[in-house]
């Protein structure tokens, strides 16, 4: 007996799952069993498979027309040339709704990085900012504020559907000029990988969805907020999406179809994670020569000005208990790196504020150290942001006074 293994759509999620049946061999042949993903994950075609999955991917993308067999002259003969209704190239995958603000209007973005299944610590960073109350729920006079989650929200070893549900309650009940957006990271693609193969946790189908739906990367006019460090293929693969004149609220949808849909998904594939910067050593890979006998780092600068990018803020720096502000200034020069991973489980709560011209300020132990306590870095760091009941208070006076007055002037 061998196994059949098929793949099968679960509707109406759209994850992949794995059904094993078992077939009678040959009376002749002898009885082999193999696992359902031996073939698949070889190492030795991986990169074949990685390679195939670009091109189709990417043909599927770029053609104007839907990818058809060509036509033998019998079926030309035998019957009349058929015009068939055009239908759209890409569907784009279901989003989270998402408030329709500009990205001029936010006033603040607050950057958390690499939480791993740790909800305490985001609410308690909320907390400490004035976003929300030591029970997660948002304060109503909030305004202009977004939340950026640059990945692995969850762990992969044991992801919790309580985090997961807790993440949702954020993003469903955040006020109307506010968001959080939370990206994936590679603990969230790992996860995805092992429910394809057939791996049981304790997420359901509708908690594998609602990871499948959130986006690989975000644009704030010229900062790029991803999980890792933007390699190459990354950035190539951008540039090529833009020349193509597709706008960069699609990009984040051309990826998804790129790492999800079609024959060959490359989410299924090890080398996947590279397309959210997934680069252990980043110095050591931005000093690499390419073909060509260029520098990757001077390369990647070149890119990324090309997409107009100058600032790359990001998580993912494994053994790192430091945040950093231009961290590649010499391999890729002419753009601002940010880490924002400072093990944020071990210290109890840390992340970003970046404010409008581009001005950060890290909350981290040092930080807390500097304001004496607790008590006077929330205090702080209410007032640089704007949330203290007097601001709120004061804030929601003027919008009532300007719409008073633009009443009386109509």
């Amino acid at each position: 007996m061998i196994p059949n293994v098929m793949e099968t759509d679960a509707a109406p999620t759209g994850v992949k799952t794995r059904e094993v049946t078992m077939l009678a061999s040959s009376a002749s042949g002898p009885t082999e069993f193999a696992l359902p993903w031996q073939n698949e994950w070889n190492t030795s075609t991986i990169w074949d498979r990685i390679r195939i999955g670009f091109q189709e991917a990417l043909r599927h993308l770029w053609v104007n027309q839907p990818l058809l067999p060509p036509a033998t002259p019998a079926d030309t003969d035998a019957a009349p040339s058929v015009v068939a209704e055009e239908t759209p190239l890409f569907c784009p995958p279901e989003t989270a709704t998402l408030p329709l603000v500009t990205a001029e209007e936010y006033r603040w973005t607050l950057v958390l990085s690499d939480t791993d299944n740790d909800l305490r610590t985001v609410i308690q960073t909320l907390w400490l900012t004035g976003l929300c109350d030591q029970n997660g729920t948002w304060i109503p006079e909030l305004r202009h504020v977004q939340v950026i989650h640059t990945g692995d929200w969850l762990n992969k070893w044991d992801p919790n559907p309580y985090i997961l549900d807790g993440f949702k309650r954020l993003q469903e009940t955040a006020p109307p000029t506010c968001r959080l957006l939370l990206l994936n990271g590679n603990h969230e693609l790992a996860i995805l990988q092992m429910a394809d193969k057939g791996l049981r946790t304790a997420l359901t189908q509708e908690d594998l969805a609602f990871i499948r739906r959130q986006p690989l990367l975000h644009f704030d006019n010229e900062t790029l907020y991803l999980h890792g460090y933007p390699t190459l293929e990354l950035l190539m693969v951008l540039k090529q999406l833009l020349r193509e004149q597709i706008p960069r609220a699609e990009l984040n949808n051309r990826l998804h179809k790129l790492l999800f849909d079609g024959e060959f998904p490359l989410f299924r594939e090890t080398g996947s994670a590279r397309l959210i910067g997934d680069i252990k050593s980043p110095k050591y890979y931005y000093n690499l020569r390419t073909f060509n006998g260029q520098l990757r780092g001077k390369q990647a600068a070149a890119l990324l000005q090309a997409l107009g990018i100058h600032t790359v803020i990001h998580g993912h720096k494994p053994n790192n208990a430091v945040q950093c502000d231009q961290e590649l200034s010499e391999e890729v020069p002419g753009i601002r790196f940010v880490n924002n991973d400072n093990r944020i489980r071990q210290n109890g709560w840390g992340g970003m504020l970046l404010d409008l011209p581009g001005k950060i300020t890290f909350i981290n132990p040092q930080t807390l150290h500097q304001a004496g306590s607790v008590k006077s870095l929330r205090k702080q760091l209410r007032k640089m942001v704007g949330t203290r009941k007097k601001d709120l208070t004061d804030t929601e006076n003027h919008r009532s006074q300007s719409k008073t007055s633009l009443s009386i002037a109509a």
